[in-house]
């Protein structure tokens, strides 16, 4: 065999080694029911505006009255509270300085939202409000290397009378998760890092690319609209992985999502038809 026909397929053995191997860092993992959500039009930290804060009780129960489902966040407080507030610190939506971690449940519940008469919710109440009648997508926000916000909503969640899954960016967070619920579905969340100049490193290109997804096995993908070209989406959706689209501010935005592929949609700003 000529030398360089012995060298072409070398490398043709060792670009399918390379391939296969990325096939299986992004498998998703058990599917756990995550099928039946697969239409479910979430309202992207509850159905704000008009007067309504994100992540408030009234946007929630705007959510349930208008029969969407509810995708919020959730975050410990000082004293180990689950409350739920997107951001790490309280000054875009608060007006306060400091991150949400240094105050007590007790004092973040006294405080208002985006000049609302909304305190900051327990995902205890908010979970009492909603009472099973909507499905849930809670995402879990916690700093890199700590597990109790993951440790502390799975074991909440554990009691729920009601639909939910469980999503983060953290790849780590979703193996806590699946160590405490394995049959409870859960997603990772990603999108293209590095379209942002923030973000132009080494682990977010993985993250970018579902490379982490072995760690956590998700049974979908929730992934910023905008890039529902990335391979890495498109060939997780062929091995099964439900895909969410966030966040869609539109009806064109929506009719768009649907037509590249997502099967549920995360969304704000609008009211899409159910």
């Amino acid at each position: 065999m000529e030398p360089w026909l012995t060298a072409l397929l070398v490398l043709f053995g060792v670009l399918l080694l390379l391939f296969i191997i990325y096939l299986i860092l992004i498998a998703p993992g058990r599917k756990n029911g995550i099928k039946k959500y697969a239409r479910v039009k979430f309202a992207h930290r509850g159905l704000h505006g008009e007067g309504r804060a994100e992540n408030s009780m009234s946007a929630f129960k705007a959510a349930v009255d208008a029969g969407y489902g509810i995708e919020l966040d959730v975050r410990l407080s000082k004293d180990g509270v689950l409350m739920v507030f997107h951001d790490d610190t309280l000054d875009r939506v608060v007006g306060i300085e400091g991150r949400v971690d240094r105050y007590t449940a007790e004092e973040l519940g006294q405080m208002r939202l985006s000049g609302t008469e909304d305190g900051i919710p327990r995902f205890s109440d908010v979970l009492d409000a909603v009472g099973g009648r909507v499905p849930l997508l809670v995402e879990i926000k916690e700093d890199p290397g700590n597990s109790a916000v993951s440790a502390a909503t799975a074991d909440m969640l554990a009691s729920y009378d009601g639909p939910y899954v469980i999503e983060s960016f953290n790849p780590l967070s979703l193996a806590t998760v699946a160590k405490k619920a394995p049959r409870v579905a859960r997603g990772i969340l990603s999108h293209r890092y590095y379209a942002y100049e923030p973000y132009r490193k080494p682990l977010y290109f993985l993250l970018q690319c579902l490379l982490f997804n072995r760690i956590c096995r998700p049974a979908f993908v929730a992934y910023d609209h905008r890039h529902a070209k990335s391979l890495s989406l498109r060939l997780a959706r062929m091995m099964g992985a439900v895909t969410f689209a966030w966040t869609v501010r539109s009806s064109e935005e929506e009719r768009r999502a649907y037509k590249n592929g997502f099967d549920s949609i995360i969304f704000e700003n609008y009211r899409p038809e159910k």
